[in-house]
């Protein structure tokens, strides 16, 4: 593959998190990365862990940011052929009663808003290169938990977006894909792995009985950007370590 060839990946939140291990893991398969975030610090700290070959900050959140972090990396780096939104916030626990529009209000901007103004934001150059789309969801957007209904609500909607994204698409040559992790060792998830007491417990509710890595996230993103997932759109992956099929299990039985 030529210079001119090579595969530009822009992934959103790309200086935290699973975003950041997507854009090292791409980065090593040969992907020009292009990583956005809010944080100027965060970002230039990213650009050296992650070899990318630009930083865009942006609150993707608002609709023109994201055109024109969209249009940033097309115009630096020449296209774009891969697009993973993995930025995202997670909210502190509130019962419904108590919350507030402000808080609905910033995690539907955030975690749903922002991913469909950079789809359709990168429409036009992902379908000059038949390109792929993933959106990082969470477990919770099919599997309620208390007190979480902001984030679960944004999750669940990022996984409607993606199906409906998938079938407008499709005849573009665009796959759009969602991933839906379980617990995974990112500095967001980290203030409820250090409550003191509630760890054990909650590694207890899947298979695998850990959390994973946002290396193993990565490698099912970059899985669905890859041609070894051609015929792959519209679906939604779990990578939770079996935590949803042992939640079915642990369901009670009634008369």
């Amino acid at each position: 593959m030529t210079a001119d060839e090579t595969r530009v990946a822009l992934v959103t939140g790309g200086n935290s998190g699973i975003g950041l291990a997507t854009a090292q893991l791409l980065n090593e398969r040969g992907y020009a990365v292009a990583i956005c975030g809010r944080d100027a610090g965060r970002l230039e700290t990213a650009v050296n862990e992650t070899g990318a070959k630009l930083a865009v900050q942006a609150d993707v959140s608002d609709r023109d940011a994201a055109y024109a972090a969209v249009e940033e990396v097309v115009g630096t780096l020449g296209r774009l052929d891969a697009l993973v939104n993995a930025h995202g916030i997670l909210g502190a626990p509130t019962p419904l009663a108590d919350l507030t529009p402000e808080q609905w209000h910033t995690m539907l901007n955030i975690n749903l808003l922002g991913p469909i103004w950079t789809t359709t934001a990168a429409t036009a150059e992902l379908s000059k290169t038949q390109g792929a789309v993933v959106n990082v969801a969470s477990i919770n957007a099919i599997q309620a938990e208390q007190q979480m209904a902001p984030y679960g609500v944004s999750k669940a909607g990022l996984v409607g977006f993606t199906k409906y994204a998938a079938a407008d698409l499709a005849p573009m040559g665009i796959r759009v894909n969602a991933v839906l992790p379980g617990w995974v060792h990112t500095p967001m998830a980290a203030p409820h792995f250090e409550e003191a007491g509630v760890t054990d417990g909650r590694m207890s509710t899947n298979y695998m009985g850990r959390a994973a890595s946002p290396r193993e996230l990565a490698q099912v993103i970059a899985f669905l950007l890859s041609k070894e997932a051609s015929f792959v759109t519209g679906a939604e992956i779990v990578a939770d370590g079996g935590h949803w099929i042992k939640m079915q299990d642990l369901a009670p039985l009634t008369d």
